[in-house]
């Protein structure tokens, strides 16, 4: 079954609509996540969206790849990965660009599009964006709205120090919701972890960090490979003053913990969480650590049951 509806996306993927192009995406991610089909099989499907224009199945195959990218992070296959979502993103990334224009879904898709052909390390795409942030800090040139997340967070991956600074005092200064909450996510992007420890920090101070964005902090540090440990650590040695600014109650201190640890892949990494907790009152964040500790072990059964056939397959592919 899956060899023929594959065929059909390759051949001629308009059979389908874009709902049920995006829902044959998710169903072949999601059952291999599950252990019931192997994962080569969304890899094969994935070769379409070459093809691709529209936005819910990219918005779909994307996130799956994310999830991907998390848990293969310190294995062979990951930069293997890399390499092959820059094949399968270079068309769409040609024809939709970074004029914006277009409808609501196709300004959508070209956020999703461009944030992670730059994940990828394409390089004229991180130089374009590079020059639109110098752009916005040097001479206060409007970033449009559906493309500053990837321009900040771009800047602040690749500009070091100053670049980060100046995002934290636009954070300072801005009353405006939208633009805070997009700075928050960008400064999580650093690559210096010096600087992503200063930014856990502020998370401790009240007048620095509102204690509703803790968790938006915590969980872009988390997802960033340069400050997942630091995240962890954090969590850890700040517990206590995190259940007292949340509460026992509260089912924040939940969400804390699923920020942090949900992309871990090791047994090391399972009984570290589950040591650390084990001998701690969490009141109402049981259930989210709970949660966390199953998902945990479903990305290490996941890992062990497909790692080599994705390394073979991304190898081999044609």
């Amino acid at each position: 079954m899956w060899d023929s509806l594959i065929n059909v996306l390759i051949t001629n993927h308009n059979v389908f609509s874009p709902t049920d192009r995006a829902n044959l995406i998710d169903d072949a991610f999601t059952l291999s996540k599950a252990g019931i089909i192997n994962a080569t099989i969304p890899l094969e499907m994935s070769k379409y969206l070459k093809k691709e224009t529209e936005y819910v199945p990219w918005a779909t195959a994307l996130e799956h790849f994310r999830s991907w990218t998390k848990i293969l992070y310190e294995k062979p296959a990951h930069r293997l990965l890399i390499a092959f979502m820059l094949e399968l993103l270079d068309p769409i990334y040609k024809n939709i660009g970074w004029s914006d224009s277009g409808t609501h879904l196709t300004r959508l898709l070209r956020g999703d599009v461009l944030a992670a052909i730059i994940h990828c390390d394409n390089k004229e795409a991180i130089r374009e964006a590079r020059n639109r942030f110098t752009s916005w800090i040097e001479k206060n040139v409007r970033v449009p709205p559906n493309l500053r997340e990837v321009v900040y967070s771009a800047g602040v991956k690749f500009g070091g120090v100053s670049a980060w600074d100046h995002c934290w005092s636009q954070y300072n200064k801005t009353q405006v919701p939208s633009e805070k909450k997009i700075l928050l996510k960008s400064m999580g992007s650093a690559s210096d972890p010096w600087l992503l420890q200063q930014y856990l920090d502020a998370c401790l101070d009240r007048d620095s960090v509102r204690p509703q964005d803790v968790r938006t902090v915590l969980a872009v540090v988390s997802a960033n490979p340069a400050g997942r440990l630091l995240a962890w650590r954090h969590l850890r040695a700040h517990w206590e003053h995190f259940q007292n600014m949340f509460g026992e109650g509260s089912f924040t201190i939940g969400s804390l913990i699923t920020a942090v640890v949900t992309h871990f892949s090791s047994e090391f990494d399972y009984y570290e969480v589950l040591n650390f907790f084990s001998v701690r009152d969490i009141g109402s964040g049981q259930r989210a650590l709970n949660q966390s500790l199953e998902t945990i072990q479903l990305n290490i059964h996941w890992l062990e049951k497909n790692e080599k056939d994705i390394e073979e397959w991304l190898r081999n592919r044609k």
